[in-house]
């Protein structure tokens, strides 16, 4: 009976210190594989769970991770932030914060402010102050995984600024920002662009899966600077209202809209074009399909500046011009321009190599069809309604209102290496037709066309003038002969 009583308490010894052994074995595991401190909390109502976490009495706030914090102010906000020293912070009422990656950073403050970073090392951030004139509702939203530093900012009321899957290259090199009242700044994809919105109405800056571009609208309203799909391209509004600038598909490109209303700058589908609006009043400049060409509208209003298919043209309207256009379509190496005045175009169509250009005052027009080389000259300061214009031939010269004429015109058809000169007039009209080499010259009221003169004080083709002035030398024979017979 005593054997069998010391072998029961033995027994029950051992089961005690089994299970002791376990408990401890429990416990030490238990608090071996406890998180750090400030690795995860939470807050809600104002109750505090775990340290790095805060909340009011209507909000509430999470975050797991080292370090990560989160931070939910204001009335009915949350806040969340998931990684290593991710941040999420809310301000105002109706505000949302969430930093999903390493280091994330997400700031909403306004009235029903947005901001979203999914990614590390990047930041989104709504500003207002719920105020009126600065409500907020704002939306921020960055989605940038494996980025160096994407930041994104909505700044004023009921913008959207937003970054997709655009990864920056080197820390902080994208700058996605949208200011004013309903702006919009946009990437999808793309590396180290500069994509921002300004203050004022409807503005809106876009890049889609562009690479160093920078993308600008600021100020006044409706502004908009778009990139689609090129590379290296800056496309920039600046003041103003209802400016474009636009590059669609191209490389390189430059275009940019500065004051002004109304002013468009494109470029669709070239390679390394700068297109340029700087100024004025419902200004165009626009190239399409084309490369390498330049595109300039300077100042003025109501201006147009083209080029259209052609390769390596310069398209500019500068000075002051109103009502002015300058155009070039199909041709290559042609330099179009006009500057200053009213209602003076120029336009280049087909050919290479020609050069155009109105200047002056005004309703001076330039137009060079098909022709090559050809330098086409109409009007001048204080010239008024001048015509210059070749059809085909080579390396032609014609101007029309020269010395400040008006009213006047000249023209080339055909031909190669020819000088036509019209002006100062008024009415004067000079021309070659089939001529090679020729100089035809009209400077008072009246005509001359190639070898054939009406009116006028002056000049026509003067390499026949010489020929025509003197008789011929059997001219002279016959009269000998019938002075002799008499």
């Amino acid at each position: 009976m005593t054997s069998r009583s010391l072998t029961a308490r033995h027994s029950l010894a051992a089961t005690v210190a089994a299970g002791a052994a376990c408990a401890a074995a429990i416990g030490g595991a238990g608090l071996g594989s406890a998180p750090a401190a400030n690795a995860s909390c939470a807050s809600a109502f104002g109750i505090n769970l775990g340290s790095g976490c805060t909340s009011t009495l209507l909000s509430a706030a999470i975050a797991i991770g080292d370090g990560a914090t989160a931070t939910a102010n204001g009335v009915f906000g949350a806040a969340i932030a998931l990684g290593t020293n991710a941040v999420a912070q809310t301000g105002d009422a109706f505000t949302f914060a969430t930093a999903l990656g390493n280091s994330a950073n997400a700031v909403a403050d306004g009235l029903f402010g947005i901001a979203t970073q999914v990614g590390s090392n990047g930041t989104a951030t709504t500003q207002g102050s719920g105020t009126l004139g600065n409500l907020g509702l704002n939306i921020a939203f960055n989605l940038s995984p494996g980025s160096l530093g994407n930041t994104v900012t909505t700044v004023g009321i009921g913008n959207l600024a937003a970054n997709i899957f655009g990864r920056a290259s080197t820390p902080g090199s994208h700058a996605i920002s949208s200011q004013g009242t309903l702006d919009i700044a946009l990437n999808l994809g793309g590396d180290d662009n500069t994509v921002t919105s300004g203050t004022g109405f409807f503005n809106r800056s876009i890049n889609i899966f562009g690479n160093g571009n920078t993308v600008l609208g600021q100020g006044g309203l409706a502004n908009a600077a778009r990139n689609f799909f090129g590379n290296g391209n800056t496309s920039i509004t600046d003041l103003g209202n209802a400016n474009t600038a636009t590059n669609v598909f191209g490389s390189g490109n430059e275009v940019t809209v500065t004051s002004g209303a109304g002013n468009i700058a494109t470029s669709l589908l070239g390679d390394a074009n700068t297109v340029t609006v700087n100024g004025g009043t419902l200004d165009f400049a626009r190239n399409l399909f084309g490369r390498d060409n330049t595109v300039t509208v300077d100042s003025g209003t109501l201006n147009v500046a083209s080029s259209l298919l052609g390769n390596t043209n310069t398209v500019t309207i500068t000075a002051g011009g109103t009502l002015d256009g300058a155009r070039n379509w199909l041709g290559n190496n042609n330099t179009v321009s006009t500057g200053g005045g009213l209602q003076n175009t120029v336009t280049n169509i087909g050919g290479a190599g020609n050069q155009l250009t109105a200047t002056g005052s005004n309703s001076n027009n330039g137009l060079n069809l098909f022709g090559n080389t050809n330098i086409l000259q109409a009007g001048s300061v204080g010239a008024n309604g001048n015509l210059a214009l070749t059809f085909g031939g080579t390396g032609n010269t014609v101007t029309g209102g020269a010395s400040s004429g008006n009213r006047t015109a000249g023209f080339g058809i055909f031909g190669s290496g020819n000088t036509v000169t019209a002006g100062p007039g008024p009415f004067a009209l000079a021309g070659s037709i089939l001529q090679t080499n020729q100089t035809v010259t009209q400077v008072g009221t009246g005509i001359a066309i190639n070898q054939n003169r009406i009116g006028g004080a002056a000049a026509l083709n003067t390499r026949q003038s010489a020929a025509r002035k003197a008789p011929s030398t059997s001219a002279r024979k016959s009269v000998t002969a019938r002075t002799t017979a008499k």
